[in-house]
């Protein structure tokens, strides 16, 4: 029996529509046994197979370094996910974590204590919107970012970040603002050893902290960004769904608890990574995204939001 062209692209269409709801990790690694034990003969599956899997593994560009080009990429949705490793030396990473994770400043959120997941600054999430949550903000937004340096004696995770933006990005990379205020610039998150950790499913978007500030509607994708600096042995992986709802499909998947989402709800299947420790991640933080439950050991991160208003502006970050 001999494939006719049609039914190479009926297969190709079929795999297309298989990422979205079973494994993309499970599937790869069979179509990769599948070619490796297929003989010299097989002259239409080999291509056939070999384009499939351009397709399916495409979700995630792995680099060691961020460029403009990479980031519209992503912006624009031809990646689901940028990985940057290594961004930063383990050696590095494991310095800076022992002062962080024995600090009194981690704490956990102030609207969220019964979420495993504590932080050392304050975030818009936790403002509500409500005027004196926001006085309180702002007055922290700076003493962390200058705090951070001074118990990592000089050195800043939320800073070398934010370099690698500049850098990558021609029309540069600076701290967004509410009415001429200067935002938190980032923080960093320790999510405990817990098996009720993590974080359910959610989207985050900086129009729903703050509804009535105009000018953040003319933000047109923003990004979320993670830069390990300790992962457990077990558990810890990120979920990214590739998946974008708007606000009446969102409103269809919301569990009553915070903004989390039912993931049993959600129409697609999530791209699941392990974290590497010295290892940058983003993505667009409109696709559903989770966290699994740490196991063995916490999972810190230096996490921030960027936002990208067109080619011809600067990025703006905060947390």
């Amino acid at each position: 029996m001999f494939l006719k062209i049609e039914d190479i692209f009926e297969i190709k269409l079929l795999f297309l529509s298989l990422k979205h709801v079973i494994n993309i990790q499970l599937l790869t690694g069979i179509l990769s046994w599948i070619y490796i034990n297929l003989d010299n003969n097989s002259k239409l599956i080999k291509p056939l197979i070999t384009e499939i899997m351009r397709v399916l593994t495409n979700l995630i560009l792995t680099t060691n370094a961020l460029c403009q080009q990479d980031l519209l990429d992503l912006l624009e949705g031809r990646y689901l996910m940028i990985r940057i490793y290594p961004l930063v030396d383990r050696s590095k990473c494991k310095r800076w974590v022992n002062p962080i994770e024995k600090s009194d400043h981690l704490v956990k959120y102030s609207n969220a204590d019964d979420v495993y997941v504590n932080r050392m600054g304050m975030t818009l999430f936790e403002t509500e919107n409500r005027r004196e949550k926001m006085e309180e903000y702002f007055k922290i937004a700076q003493s962390t970012h200058d705090y951070v340096e001074h118990l990592l004696d000089g050195d800043n995770p939320i800073k070398v970040i934010h370099n690698h933006f500049k850098a990558a990005w021609e029309n540069d990379c600076i701290v967004e603002n509410i009415g001429g205020r200067l935002m938190t610039p980032g923080i960093i998150r320790s999510f405990e050893a817990n098996p009720k950790g993590g974080l359910p499913p959610h989207t985050d978007l900086l129009h729903k902290d703050v509804p009535h500030h105009n000018p953040f509607k003319n933000i047109k994708k923003q990004l979320a960004v993670n830069l390990y600096l300790n992962v457990p042995e077990n558990g810890g992986e990120l979920e990214v769904w590739d998946y974008e709802p708007n606000e009446e499909q969102e409103a269809m998947l919301m569990t009553g608890e915070y903004d989390f989402l039912d993931r049993d709800k959600i129409p697609v299947e999530p791209l699941v990574v392990k974290p590497r420790v010295g290892e940058m991640i983003l993505f667009r933080s409109s696709c559903v995204h989770a966290v699994r439950a740490s196991k063995g050991g916490k999972r810190t991160a230096t996490s921030c939001f960027v936002g990208y208003y067109g080619n011809d502006k600067p990025l703006t970050y905060w947390a």
